[in-house]
């Protein structure tokens, strides 16, 4: 089960007083289409839906949902974007008490790769929707942005550059989960991935290897914290 199922996420897009009535009227039926969409591509297969049930399911033309999304699969991005902001913030309260930049990003990484492998939408885009690497790095790349950039101020990494670390690392990372989905042990090839990294930040192969073997908080009782549920 992924770290975010059981729990009903709200899609819906609050109002914003310094937006003029057009513009909050186009920013609910955005939201409106993505949501519909996301119901749609969660109880049938991707490939089948099309765009004429999204915009039947959305209440809106063709021509609306043209103004928004160059194609069914463009409607994943703010999905799948949403569904890692959620695990991340699950993450974060987790590991709050996490000194360790190296045993952050490490965590974060086997975590998210774990949630993404876990999430139909986020397997079926990896592997069938030919989205950009850039666009599916982008969906998560501000968060490992956040944790190598703590790293390098603290010294803990050697990154000569954290703009083209994040995008290099992004990208072995988008890559990496594109093996993890066909390896045979999924959970440990992720692991890897997160050891790599860690090294490729300059940690030592043997630390590497201890922080990636070291057991992962308990994110469903971060999730009952946060929810208040017994």
């Amino acid at each position: 089960m992924s770290p975010v199922d059981g729990k009903k996420i709200d899609r819906t897009t609050r109002a914003d007083d310094g937006l003029s009535r057009v513009d909050r009227k186009r920013k609910e039926t955005r939201a409106r289409i993505i949501r519909e969409a996301e119901h749609l591509m969660r109880t049938s297969p991707v490939d089948e839906v099309t765009i004429q049930d999204i915009t039947d399911a959305a209440d809106v033309g063709h021509g609306t949902f043209y103004l928004h999304f160059k194609s069914k699969y463009e409607v994943l991005l703010p999905v799948v974007q949403q569904v890692a902001e959620d695990c991340d913030r699950t993450l974060q309260q987790a590991m709050k008490d996490i000194d360790d930049p190296a045993e952050v990003v490490c965590c974060s990484a086997r975590y998210m790769g774990r949630m993404v492998l876990e999430d139909p939408l986020w397997r079926w885009m990896l592997k069938h929707s030919g989205m950009p690497l850039e666009d599916m790095c982008g969906a998560i790349g501000h968060f490992a942005a956040r944790d190598l950039g703590r790293g390098l101020l603290s010294g803990r990494f050697n990154l000569p550059d954290l703009a083209v670390a994040t995008s290099c690392l992004g990208g072995a990372f988008v890559n990496g989960l594109l093996t993890a989905i066909d390896s045979d042990d999924p959970g440990r090839a992720i692991d890897q991935v997160a050891e790599l990294t860690l090294r490729l930040l300059g940690i030592s192969a043997d630390e590497a290897r201890l922080v990636a073997a070291k057991s992962l908080p308990d994110i469903n009782e971060t999730n009952q914290s946060m929810t208040g549920e017994a």
